[in-house]
């Protein structure tokens, strides 16, 4: 079958991850795949040779917000039409508006995805959400929060399927989780227990309550240092970061790494992993630090991926978000007692089944089929 994806960019972000692994899978199988996006970001997220990529977005550079609105429609519209696929799959709430609009009048099955929180996501947008739950023939969602958000029907028959597993941490069945620690970032000689975060340096990640408590937990775990991977979006929020370590006293023991692309070899330095986020979608950076058997502590945040993903503490320590206090006592266990980090990582590990990229894939092509076929005995 011909599948169309439609998305922003397939820049650095989750949903691009996704659709990326995701039509690699696809072609693999034997299907022709699309991907249409509104303009190209740099550093972006690789596809294979054998995916077609389209530009959806609006020609006229300058044109004012009401134009760009409707070019970014007719445009979509113009390529949906021309390329006739079997079904278009859509990511994200502004890719979701769009597609729901340029398929009306349409009978192609359209299959939206809901990512990140939809409480923010989608509840500043009555009417196109409105617009996206008539016209949507189905919906994945990443966990049964988010498909509560929106009530018993959107669309027929919604799906849950999480996340899966970049190849990088796919291909990592043979690493094993020590906790033991290792040479210091920031001194060389010295051994250090790493604890490491990973996203984008943003107010959504909150940075800031993670090193309030690390200084906390520090105290007393006088051998850890922090270590934040991640993209610097808001140059203002990382330069208060930097002042907030200093402040703090922590500044020789927070290193920020920047983005880096070999996120599995620094990982398996680690002694454990710490996600702050105040609200998430899946989050993937806890799903990949979960699947090398990794300790991780995270905040219990909307829209309950990192619930889902440690079976609600079982396979990993939860706190409730903007929580300084209990981040410091959630880091300092697992630092105090090493045989209960190892435990926890084992359980942790038991993701990597799941979320397989070949296992996701193949959840997602029996509700493609699903939905297709429910579309197709419709129209008779």
């Amino acid at each position: 079958m011909k599948i169309l994806f439609h998305l922003n960019s397939m820049g650095r972000g989750g949903a691009e991850r996704v659709v990326s692994i995701l039509s690699d899978a696809f072609c693999g199988m034997g299907h022709d795949v699309v991907i249409a996006t509104e303009w190209y970001s740099s550093g972006e997220y690789p596809v294979p040779d054998t995916v077609r990529r389209i530009h959806a977005g609006p020609d006229t550079e300058g044109a004012g917000r009401l134009r760009q609105i409707v070019q970014r429609y007719t445009r979509l519209r113009g390529v949906v039409l021309q390329e006739k696929p079997d079904v278009v799959i859509s990511f994200c709430n502004k890719a979701n508006f769009r597609s729901s609009a340029a398929l009306i009048g349409t009978d192609i099955p359209l299959i939206v995805s809901v990512r990140n929180d939809p409480a923010v996501d989608y509840a500043p947008y009555r009417v196109s959400t409105a617009i996206m739950k008539a016209r949507a023939d189905g919906c994945v969602f990443q966990t049964p929060d988010a498909k509560a958000y929106f009530g018993e029907k959107f669309g027929a028959h919604p799906r849950i399927i999480m996340n899966p597993l970049s190849p990088q941490f796919a291909q990592e069945k043979g690493f094993v989780y020590s906790p033991q620690p290792s040479e210091g970032i920031g001194d060389p000689g010295q051994m250090r227990r790493r604890i490491v975060s990973v996203g984008r340096i943003t107010p959504q990640k909150n940075q800031k309550m993670l090193l309030q408590a690390f200084a906390e937990a520090s105290r007393s775990a006088t051998d850890t240092e922090l270590l934040l991977y991640g993209e610097v979006q808001e140059k203002e929020y990382s330069e208060e970061l930097i002042r907030l370590a200093q402040e703090l006293g922590v500044e020789s023991r927070v290193h920020f790494m920047g983005a880096t692309d070999k996120v599995a070899d620094e990982l398996k330095k680690a002694y454990l992993f710490v996600l702050s986020s105040d609200y998430e979608g899946m989050p993937n950076a806890l799903l990949e630090a979960m699947s090398l058997g990794l300790p991780c502590v995270a905040t219990d945040c909307p829209c309950g991926g990192s619930a889902m993903l440690t079976e609600h503490g079982e396979a990993g320590l939860l706190v409730p978000p903007k929580d300084a206090h209990a981040m410091a006592q959630a880091i300092s266990t697992l630092v105090s007692d090493p045989g209960k980090a190892v435990r926890i990582g084992q359980k942790a590990l038991q993701i990597r089944k799941k979320a397989l990229p070949q296992n996701v894939a193949g959840e997602w092509m029996d509700y493609i089929t699903e939905v297709i076929a429910r579309k197709k005995a419709g129209r008779q």
